[in-house]
C-alpha cells in the first residue's frame, strides 16, 4: 500500500469524503470535475482510484461535515494592509488570534491543526448541523479577514500526507 493510499483510507476512516488530486498538485485530478459529488469514504473505491496513479488526497469539506479555516502567510513581497500593519500583525494566524481576542473567544488550539506546505495553518472543525457553510476568501464579502480563507460546502482541502510541488514552494501537507 502506498503512503498516499494509506492517507486517503485514514481520512475515510475519520468520516472524511476523499477524491484524487493531481499527483504532486492541489487541483482535482483529470476526470474528477464532479469531485464533491463523487468524493467518498468507500474503501474499495478509494483503493481503486489510488491504484491508478500516485494521486494527492483531497478532502471534500461539505460532504465530510467540515469547516476548515485556512490561515495563510503572506506571499513573498506581500505586505499587510495598513489596518493590520499598524498593529504589527503580519499573518493570517495573527489576524485570527486578534479576531478571537476582540470577540472574547480563545484561539481554538484544541482542534485538528495541519501545517500547510508554505507554513500556513488549517484548523479543522465539525460544521454546525443543518447549516451549509460555504467558502470565503480573505476579507472579501463575508470573509473573516486578510489571509484567512474558509472551506465548507463547495470547497476542499489538501489532506495531510500529500506532497505538493509548485512554483511558489514545494513541500508536504
Amino acid at each position: 500500500m502506498t503512503n498516499l493510499l494509506a492517507t486517503a483510507l485514514h481520512a475515510a476512516r475519520c468520516g472524511w469524503h476523499v477524491f484524487p488530486l493531481t499527483p504532486h498538485g492541489k487541483y482535482p485530478a483529470r476526470g474528477f470535475t464532479a469531485w464533491e459529488r463523487n468524493a467518498t469514504t468507500d474503501h474499495d473505491q478509494i483503493t481503486a482510484w489510488w491504484q491508478r496513479a500516485p494521486y494527492n488526497v483531497g478532502i471534500a469539506c461539505g460532504p465530510s461535515g467540515l469547516l476548515v479555516i485556512d490561515l495563510d502567510l503572506p506571499k513573498p513581497g506581500e505586505h499587510p494592509p495598513a489596518t493590520w500593519a499598524r498593529r504589527g500583525i503580519a499573518s493570517g494566524e495573527e489576524v485570527f488570534r486578534h479576531l478571537c481576542a476582540e470577540h472574547g473567544r480563545p484561539y481554538p488550539g484544541d482542534t485538528r491543526i495541519v501545517t500547510t506546505r508554505r507554513g500556513g495553518t488549517h484548523l479543522y472543525f465539525t460544521a454546525p448541523p443543518g447549516q451549509r457553510l460555504g467558502n470565503t476568501s480573505g476579507d472579501r464579502g463575508k470573509g473573516l479577514g486578510w489571509l484567512i480563507d474558509t472551506r465548507g460546502t463547495g470547497g476542499y482541502v489538501v489532506a495531510p500526507g500529500s506532497y505538493v510541488a509548485a512554483r511558489d514552494g514545494t513541500g508536504p501537507y
